[in-house]
């Protein structure tokens, strides 16, 4: 007990002080519930207010909208006005009905009537007369005479329409019909104020609250008692709709302005137990001070030389020494634990790296102790790799700054896990390239991990969409047993991503799902990308169908990026040679525009449909400057109406250079040369380029014979026709046929396994 004695005097010292702060907590905290109480029951009030205003504006306004579109569309209040005549009894019934179709789907509605201006006619629900006759009178009277012009609703008014009734409270609205014009009439509304006053009264409790409603005059819309009369006003609101004024308050307001009133007191209360405390706790203080200071003393003289080294001439505080020691420790601690974390995090990607790779293969003793350390996948499960791209990557990186492209690619990773770990998941993630993010994802379906894969990854997808406007395309591999299994996974994922560029950005491509062996070769769509080519060098249109053709092929075969890649290098391979047979004006023209022009379109394209939009213009517009050059040239009409002899007659065994000269009055060689600088390709050459490709159309698409397709290309002998087919398209026409035939049996049995 003698030990702790001065813990019982440091204790009882202090619990004054800690009694009078607790006291000033609980005033503090009940000061504070009634304040804020008070704040919510006006607010509370405020937000009535303005919901029952809105309520009153908003069926006003429904109203006056409804009668303005009915005076449009109605035809019988088109006819009253324009050619309607008192005696029009069938007519005026059509109205009346109208009149109590439109009270009883608008119930506020207390009665409406018609004033035709022309013969000063009234028609209402109920009855009929003549303007002056009619007890209305006085209140339509300043809208006939222009005194007053969309006045809008009007105040609380008495209308008594019969004596017999009595008058009723209304608000009145008087509409010009038509409104775009004058002269013809008007059309009154009547709300009841009372069904107003029954609609607001239903929103509140008026034992707690009340709402008064005065019009632009002062007169009561909303009347209210003599003890809510009494009551200070809280909230007041103007409407914007028909200018009344909106004020409400508390039934028992003067309570809560007590209570604000003891809010001073309770402070001065506070005030004064705050010093009361402080006082407190210096006394206590000085008087337990002396044995600290007995501590701090001795420690000093311990070590004089340490405590000047960590004191750094700060002065001689007794407690500097020992906060200076404490801070050093705990720098170095802190110091530690960063550069652990960060050698953790380098050697955690870099280890995702080698799996990837299949450069690390560790024990399962070794992974259980890094899986423990790092946080690491559970290679027991089944893992599945999937490659997270950024689309469009160079718009990406244009638009955003370097720290931007940080924080964004921080919050793709981030989506990524926290979904996993909502779909019961576990996932390691590591940015495998600049654009490019793995994750190794270890699924807990064993049925159909493809499922949860999809879940997380395409729930990732969307909020990256959604919410960074940005937009990434994930390609996934099968799925891997050990690690053994996860370079192959990997290289999958990476092979599910050249897809792309045909089956769309923003998805999942599975490679398991999407991925077929492709069937047939190249070499069809090097023959397409060669006509092309052709076509432009000759001028001819049909290039457009034939490369409307080679996209269509593409999407159908399902090419990955690195052939359509390819395709596309070969298409500006073949034009640029094309154009190496022509003049140098058009090589030039290629070189200068053309070629960049296609290069530039090639660049940035993530899908198939970029390339095709790119690529089209670009040889669009190209296309369009060699038809330029083709009209300022002296022969260029010459040679394309040869070509179009040609393209009709190719088939005539004596057509010649002799026959062409005779028929367009030049001289053969004149002739030969001529067309060998507008087409870049010989006479002869261009001739069996002609009956070639008729050949090979007849051989893949009928039955005849190769004597009769000889004859119908302008071969009179079929031993010449097949020698000269097989030194072009290196295959004998029977060896094309069957070539074609199983071509096609091929792309057949695709679309039916499809």
């Amino acid at each position: 007990m003698r030990n702790r004695k001065w813990f019982y005097r440091q204790l009882f010292s202090y619990m004054p002080a800690f009694f009078i702060v607790i006291s000033f907590i609980f005033f503090v905290f009940f000061q504070l519930l009634s304040d804020q109480s008070r704040k919510e029951a006006v607010k509370a009030n405020e937000t009535l207010l303005l919901q029952a205003m809105s309520s009153i504006d908003s069926s006003l306004k429904t109203i006056e909208q409804m009668l303005m579109t009915e005076m449009l569309k109605n035809t019988d209040i088109s006819s009253f006005y324009k050619n309607g005549t008192q005696s029009d009894y069938y007519l005026n019934i059509k109205l009346v009905e109208f009149i109590n179709n439109f009270k009883n789907a608008y119930p506020l509605v207390d009665s409406v009537y018609l004033v035709r201006t022309r013969d000063s006619f009234i028609l209402s629900s109920a009855t009929s007369s003549s303007l002056q006759d009619y007890p209305d009178y006085a209140f339509i009277k300043p809208y006939i005479e222009q005194e007053k012009k969309d006045a809008g609703w009007t105040g609380v008014r008495n209308f008594e329409e019969f004596s017999i009734k009595g008058a009723k409270r209304v608000v009145s609205l008087a509409l010009k019909v038509p409104f775009l014009k004058t002269g013809q009439g008007f059309l009154v509304v009547n709300v009841s104020a009372d069904a107003i006053n029954d609609a607001v009264e239903g929103m509140y409790s008026q034992d707690v609250s009340y709402i008064h409603v005065l019009d632009r005059s002062g007169g009561d819309v909303l009347p209210i008692t003599e003890a809510q009369s009494r009551q200070n006003a809280v909230s007041r609101a103007i409407s914007p709709v028909t200018g009344w004024e909106y004020q409400s308050g508390l039934m028992n307001g003067k309570w809560f302005n007590v209570a604000n009133q003891l809010y001073n007191v309770w402070f001065m209360l506070g005030m004064l137990m705050i010093l009361a405390g402080v006082a407190w706790i210096v006394y206590a203080a000085r008087r337990n001070y002396r044995p600290i200071e007995q501590i701090v003393t001795q420690v000093q003289k311990f070590s004089q030389t340490k405590a000047s080294s960590l004191l750094q001439g700060n002065g001689e505080d007794e407690f500097t020494f020992l906060q200076s020691a404490i801070n050093q420790l705990l720098e170095q601690s802190n110091s530690y634990q960063r550069q652990y974390r960060e050698d953790l995090h380098v050697k955690k990607a870099y280890l995702f790296q080698q799996l990837m790779e299949g450069q690390h293969l560790a024990k399962p003793e070794d992974w259980e102790m890094m899986r423990d350390t790092m946080l690491l996948n559970d290679m027991e499960k089944r893992q599945v790799v999937c490659v997270v791209e950024i689309d469009k990557f160079a718009l990406f990186c244009s638009q955003f700054t370097q720290q931007d492209q940080y924080l964004m690619k921080f919050a793709l990773k981030s989506v990524i896990q926290e979904t996993a770990q909502e779909h019961g998941g576990f996932v390691w993630t590591e940015w495998v390239s600049n654009d490019a993010l793995g994750v190794l994802l270890q699924t807990e379906d064993q049925q159909d991990p493809q499922r949860q894969v999809t879940e997380i990854l395409d729930h990732a997808r969307i909020w990256v969409m959604e919410h960074l406007k940005l937009t990434v395309t994930v390609g996934a591999g099968g799925t891997a047993m050990g690690m053994e299994g996860i370079p192959d996974s990997y290289s999958q994922a990476l092979q599910a991503l050249k897809y792309k560029m045909i089956l769309g950005d923003n998805r999942i491509i599975f490679y398991v799902q999407h991925i077929k062996e492709e069937h047939g070769g190249m070499f069809d769509y090097f023959q397409l990308v060669h006509s092309i080519a052709q076509s432009f060098r000759l001028g001819k249109e049909d290039w457009r169908d034939k490369y409307k053709t080679l996209i269509r092929s593409i999407e159908q075969s399902l090419l990955s990026s690195d052939h359509i890649l390819n395709l596309a290098d070969y298409l500006m391979y073949s034009i640029g040679r094309e154009m190496d047979k022509m003049t140098k004006e058009y090589q030039e023209l290629w070189e200068h525009g053309g070629r960049s022009s296609l290069q530039e379109a090639l660049q940035g394209a993530d899908t198939l449909e970029q390339v095709d939009a790119g690529f089209e213009k670009a040889l669009e517009q190209f296309y369009g400057e060699l038809q330029k050059i083709q009209e300022t040239r002296n022969h260029s009409e010459t040679i394309r109406r040869v070509r179009e002899y040609m393209d009709r007659d190719f088939a005539n065994p004596d057509l010649c250079l002799d026959l062409l000269s005779d028929r367009f009055s030049l001289p053969s060689k004149t002739l030969s040369k001529l067309f060998k600088e507008e087409t870049g390709q010989k006479f002869v050459d261009y001739l069996i380029e002609l009956r070639i490709g008729r050949a090979k159309d007849l051989l893949s698409h009928t039955d005849h014979t190769v004597q009769e397709i000889a004859e119908k290309v302008g071969y009179v002998n079929a031993i010449s026709f097949g020698r000269m087919f097989k030194k072009v398209v290196c295959l004998s026409p029977g060896e094309y046929r069957d070539h074609i035939g199983r071509v096609n049996q091929g792309v057949n049995q695709d679309m039916t396994a499809l």
